[in-house]
This record gives C-alpha cells, sequence and structure tokens, in this order.
C-alpha cells in the first residue's frame, strides 16, 4: 500500500464553497426534476457521451460531486426546516382539536 499525496496535471480547483454563499442560485427540485427529464443527466454534470468524446478530468469530477452534495445538503436543510414546521403546525392542530373536544 502506498500513501500520500496525489497530484493529478497541478489542477487549480474551484472548491465549490460557493453553493453557501448567499447569492447562490439552488436549483428547486421541480426544476431539476424537469431538467433530468429533459436531458438524461444532472445539471452540470457532463452526459456519457461528453466523457466518451472528451474525456474526463477527475480532479474537476470530484468537485462537481462535491458541488452536488453541497446542493443535496442545501436541499435536506430545507426539507428539515419545512418537516419541523409542519410538526409543529400538526401538534398546534392536534392541541386545537382536543381543546375543541373537551369543551362539547
Amino acid at each position: 500500500m502506498v500513501t500520500g499525496r496525489l497530484v493529478v496535471n497541478n489542477t487549480r480547483l474551484n472548491v465549490p464553497d460557493y453553493v453557501f454563499g448567499e447569492g447562490y442560485a439552488l436549483k428547486p427540485l421541480p426544476d431539476v426534476v424537469r431538467f433530468i427529464a429533459e436531458h438524461g443527466h444532472l445539471p452540470g454534470v457532463p452526459t456519457a457521451r461528453d466523457v466518451t468524446t472528451q474525456g474526463l478530468d477527475l480532479a474537476q469530477m470530484q468537485m462537481v460531486h462535491l458541488e452536488k452534495i453541497e446542493e443535496l445538503t442545501l436541499h435536506s436543510i430545507g426539507q428539515h426546516k419545512t418537516i419541523t414546521a409542519q410538526g409543529a403546525r400538526i401538534e398546534r392542530l392536534e392541541e386545537l382539536i382536543e381543546d375543541m373536544r373537551a369543551t362539547r
């Protein structure tokens, strides 16, 4: 086993921390679904045909993967907030129902 650093073509990478910046336009999931239906791949990810004809820069692809992971994390956070808010609302509604039942 060999351990250590791997440098490929001295590639400079743009680490996608910009995904967490205020100005980043995170695609709503319905837009992503539409894009996939129309194009057969994720936005920003090369197609199989592109990879076959143009090759693949592994370091750059790692950054694309990281960007998609960060986007998924933002979507998950948004879904968590929605679920938490819905849970609180359901709890309030259940309390109201119990109060209505008690006053009958």
